[in-house]
């Protein structure tokens, strides 16, 4: 035997194996940016947004409490008829607010009169409102309001221009007359516990904005309170389209690093609500387990070199087969009927050619169960699956959706071709035999038709189709009905919205 012949082979496996490190490190590699861009996508799109959102919610409520207090207050007969009686004794209404304050823990509470434009403050401090003072042009306000109630941001005068949160509500007489403005105020301290326990909790960083721009509340790392991000770097290419937006989520660079950002206005406040981390937080764990998964990798390469060849090939085709294909009838699958739909949706927004789904359900299909077993079901649920691969055309699609229902994309195919292929296939399955020799067994089925709409989705689209088919077994099964707008005449009657 040659020498030369056992080293072509181990250079051939030496290749191989080359071929395959080389390979699995591109592909790791690629896996790596891949999952980096995914986690992006999650951290940005619904992480951040499900952050803001929480935050969201417990302002919310910690805002709920003072709202219910204040319009205890205003609709409280001492208030209105003291109010009403002429002012009298100012101690009663001053010992009123104290005990309010101090029943409900909250930072201040007040009235103010319409006839006497007369603060009174729990602390018994008395002053007038003006109309030409900037410092009371909320109660003016307050007073035009349609609403009961406001929610506003403003200093409390009495306690050394404290930043308060106040709720403002109107008080009425017994005819509906405005006769004042009671409420209480609460300190911007349970907005900053949420901000740090977020911050502590999910390791980012959160603040809040105000309509200018102003950083009002921040966590620890975040931009400090009081700057601007018109002024700060990176963030300001992006702040006029955070201030322009009730929502959004964005991305910019600072000082090297990557920052994702999700706002969100909350209007009780008037203030954006930022979420944002680094990017590089984010993804220091990816990167260790991708050095990890090369080296592990690279040994397993070594080990299996010589058979991995021959298992790609006579496992893909294996695995191939059972992901596409349902094992009951031959039709493909719900996976592979998701990905072409999918599919077919982003090729048709940039194509006029109509696109129709058949959804259909087996009648009664229970019934042939507990009668006839499980087996003879299956037999019907193969026989109507192939009833239905006959009859549709050869450019159309038919998967097994689960259980007795199937489903079909019928391509290029207008409303009216949809609901005449759907007739003739209802009819068609009614009369074929579902057994060998025929013992008379037949099945009907309800049929669901929608055509796809500019926008349209999965979820949608599927959507309106199960409708119809719900509506189909609603109006007494083996009948076809049409989800849809503008549809033909000939048909409307069997259209469901």
């Amino acid at each position: 035997m040659p020498t030369g012949r056992p080293w072509l082979r181990y250079r051939l496996i030496a290749a191989v194996v080359c071929i395959l490190v080389v390979g699995f490190a591109i592909t790791n590699l690629i896996s790596y940016r891949d999952a980096v861009a995914a986690l992006k996508a999650t951290i940005l799109h619904s992480e951040l947004p499900l952050t803001g959102s929480n935050i969201y919610s417990e302002v919310q409520a910690d805002l709920i409490r003072p709202v219910f207090i204040s319009s205890q207050m205003a609709n409280d007969t001492f208030v209105q008829d003291w109010l009403l009686a002429g002012e009298n004794d100012p101690d009663r209404i001053t010992r009123y607010l104290e005990a309010i304050r101090a029943k409900y823990g909250v930072f201040t509470s007040f009235l103010i009169s319409e006839r006497t434009r007369q603060y009174y403050h729990f602390r018994g401090d008395l002053r007038k409102v003006d109309a030409n003072s900037r410092d009371d042009v909320w109660y003016f306000r307050v007073r035009d309001l349609t609403a009961p109630y406001e929610i506003n941001i403003d200093d409390d005068l009495a306690s050394n221009r404290t930043l308060t949160i106040f709720v403002n509500y109107r008080v009425l007489d017994h005819a509906g007359n405005f006769i004042g403005v009671t409420g209480v105020g609460l300190t911007l301290d349970s907005v900053r516990r949420i901000v740090d326990r977020y911050r502590t909790d999910f390791q980012r960083n959160v603040y809040f904005i105000d309509k200018a721009g102003k950083i009002t509340v921040s966590s620890a790392g975040a931009p400090q309170a009081g700057g601007n991000i018109h002024a700060l770097p990176g963030i300001d290419a992006i702040a006029a389209q955070i201030l322009s937006a009730p929502e959004g989520q964005f991305e910019y660079r600072h000082d090297d690093a990557t920052y994702l950002l999700n706002t969100r206005f909350i209007p009780e406040l008037g203030w954006y609500v930022a979420v944002e981390q680094n990017q590089a937080d984010a993804t220091r764990g990816l990167w260790a387990s991708f050095v990890v998964n090369l080296w592990i990798g690279f040994g397993i390469i070594l080990l299996t070199a010589a058979t991995v060849a021959y298992a790609v090939s006579v496992f893909h085709r294996k695995l191939d087969t059972m992901a596409t294909t349902d094992k009951l009838t031959g039709l493909a699958n719900r996976q592979m009927f998701d990905a072409t739909l999918a599919r077919m949706l982003q090729s048709r927004r940039r194509s006029a050619r109509p696109l129709a789904v058949l959804l259909f359900d087996i009648d009664r299909f229970k019934r042939i169960n507990d009668t006839l077993g499980h087996l003879h079901g299956d037999a019907a649920i193969r026989k109507v699956a192939e009833t239905a691969r006959a009859g549709l055309r050869n450019t159309d699609m038919v998967c097994r959706w689960g259980g007795e229902e199937l489903i079909a994309l019928a391509f290029n195919c207008t409303l009216d071709d949809a609901w005449e292929l759907a007739e003739t296939l209802r009819e068609t399955i009614a009369t074929t035999p579902i057994f060998t020799p025929d013992d008379g067994t037949r099945v009907t089925i309800s049929v669901g038709v929608t055509l796809q709409r500019p926008g349209d989705t999965i979820d949608t689209i599927l959507s309106r189709a199960d409708r119809a088919l719900y509506r189909a077994k609603q109006d007494g099964r083996n009948c076809v009905r049409v989800a849809g707008l503008d549809v033909p005449a000939a048909i409307e009657a069997a259209v469901v919205g």
